[in-house]
Parts: structure tokens; C-alpha cells; sequence
């Protein structure tokens, strides 16, 4: 009697498991979605609003991703501005040791004081480089522009408006900006300029948010830009001849090659008075001219 009561106890035991091994198996029929796409066969299991709550979480992160490489296209599509704005990159000339080299370059012309300057560095047998504004080029201007190729001085872009708000607004802004000037200075010497300087140098607040972009699309486009390490204080305040010319001799020791930085605005007409003298003094010193494509470059942050 004492067996067939575990016998029973046995069959029904296996009966139940049986049975719940029946209905799991048909649960995993029913959850088990099988998904064809062409030869590849995918498996996905379905446990009631598990998987809609799943596939919702993935079809949000798959959205954020292309929203993401939407975004990086977007941030690159400059690359594909101006096809025509490429240019070679500039081969320094490499000076013997001993020789004193200086570079003078002037900005924001030009002006009517530019012929004012020409005049004086032909007399003086100096070369010089103008980073030239687009938004000042006059008919007058276009004559000194091709003065400038004719004397033998180089000339770079200072962009077109050197207006911050627009040109640092974005990689596109500035390349719209630039093409103007770069256009217009081909335009007009048939040069395709290589060199330039950023208003208020490459490195500043205007431009600190596309900064490590700009730098590198401007690079990979052949150009080379300039900053300074002597500045003639000849656009701050009120200078004076003294002030300029004191400003760039006190600091001329101090750096091998120097790059000065002047200006040829309307507004300088001190600049175009001290220069003269200034290069009389430099000379004294003995240092001799040239433009900055034959130097290497020097560059704020480096």
C-alpha cells in the first residue's frame, strides 16, 4: 500500500511537469518571433511589452546616432565650399645664421597712404608684406595692389570685412568671407594668394569656438597664416613717431627674424611718417627685408 502511494505521487509529479513543459514550450512558440530579411534569418524573442519597451529604447538610440552623423556631415560640409580656393603651401627660404632678417608687414590697406609707404620702401630697397582688406580695395587701391607684385612684396588676406560678429561665426562664415578678398585679389594681380593673417591674430575671443576648426580647414587648403611678435602699437590710442618707432627698435633683440606688425589704414597716417626713419634705424642695426612667404611661419599658441 505504502509503494502504490509513492508510485502515485510519482506519476502525478511527472504528469504536472509534463504539462508545464507543454504550456512553456507553447509560451516559447508564441513569443519567439522569427524574422526574414533576403538569406539572413534574425531572432528575436517577444516577452509581452518587454520587447516594445526594448525596441523603443533602440529606435531612440539609433535616431540619436543619425542625428549625430547628420550633425558631423554638417559640421564637415564646409570642406566642399570654394573648389576653386586651393592653393600650394608656401617653401620658406632658409637665410645663412649670421644674416638679420626682419619682416614688416602692415594691415587693414589699402589705403591712401599705401602709395605713401610703396614709395618709401622702394627708396630704401626693403621688401614688405600687406595683408589686404578686401572692403577698402578702391580703384586706387587696385593700383597698389599691383604695385605691390610689381616691387616685389607679397601680399596676404586679412579677409574681406573684418567684421568678428560675421567672419567667427562659423568655418562657413569666415570661408565666405575670405573668398571675397582671395577673389578679388586674383581678380586683380592674377595672384592666387597663399598666405594670411586673422583679424586680431589666430588666437582670440572671437574666434575661440571654431578656432581648432578654422585653423585645420584653412590648412588643408594650402594656406598659411601669419601672426606677429613686434607689434608698432600704431592703431591703439593716440602714436606718436616716437611712440611707433620706440614700440618695434626696443624689441627688436629680443626675437630672431622679428615680424613686426603695422598698419596701412586711413588712419595711419603716422605709420606711413615714422617708416623712413624706422628703416633708416633698422638698417643701422644691421637688418635687411624680406617678405614672410620665405620665412617659416610664426603662429600664436605654438
Amino acid at each position: 500500500m505504502k509503494v502504490r502511494k509513492i508510485k502515485f505521487i510519482i506519476l502525478s509529479l511527472f504528469i504536472i511537469l509534463t504539462l508545464r513543459l507543454c504550456i512553456f514550450n507553447n509560451k516559447i512558440g508564441n513569443d519567439l518571433m522569427i524574422h526574414k530579411k533576403g538569406d539572413d534569418t534574425v531572432t528575436v524573442w517577444n516577452f509581452g511589452n518587454s520587447y516594445f519597451k526594448l525596441q523603443s529604447a533602440v529606435n531612440k538610440e539609433n535616431d540619436a546616432v543619425k542625428e549625430k552623423v547628420l550633425s558631423d556631415d554638417h559640421k564637415k560640409s564646409y570642406m566642399e565650399l570654394y573648389p576653386d580656393m586651393y592653393v600650394d603651401s608656401i617653401k620658406p627660404v632658409i637665410h645663412l645664421e649670421e644674416k638679420k632678417m626682419a619682416y614688416i608687414s602692415f594691415d587693414d590697406g589699402p589705403s591712401y597712404i599705401t602709395s605713401d609707404i610703396l614709395k618709401t620702401l622702394e627708396d630704401n630697397n626693403a621688401k614688405a608684406t600687406f595683408f589686404i582688406l578686401g572692403c577698402t580695395i578702391t580703384t586706387e587701391g587696385e593700383a597698389c595692389l599691383k604695385e605691390m607684385v610689381k616691387q616685389g612684396h607679397t601680399i596676404g588676406i586679412h579677409t574681406y570685412s573684418h567684421n568678428y560678429k560675421d567672419i567667427y561665426s562659423s568655418v562657413e562664415a569666415f570661408l565666405d568671407d575670405f573668398y571675397r578678398d582671395y577673389l578679388l585679389i586674383y581678380e586683380t594681380t592674377g595672384i592666387k594668394v597663399n598666405i594670411f593673417r586673422f583679424p586680431w591674430g589666430s588666437y582670440n575671443t572671437y574666434n575661440k569656438r571654431i578656432r581648432n576648426d578654422l585653423i585645420a580647414e584653412m590648412k588643408r587648403r594650402g594656406f598659411t597664416y601669419y601672426d606677429w611678435n613686434i607689434s608698432a602699437e600704431d592703431s591703439v590710442g593716440y602714436p606718436t613717431e616716437y611712440r611707433i618707432k620706440n614700440n618695434i627698435l626696443k624689441e627688436l633683440d629680443r626675437f630672431n627674424n622679428p615680424i613686426i606688425l603695422m598698419h596701412d589704414s586711413s588712419v595711419n597716417k603716422i605709420t606711413a611718417k615714422t617708416l623712413p626713419d624706422l628703416l633708416k634705424s633698422m638698417k643701422e642695426k644691421g637688418y635687411d627685408f624680406d617678405t614672410l612667404d620665405h620665412r617659416e611661419p610664426y603662429q600664436f599658441g605654438n
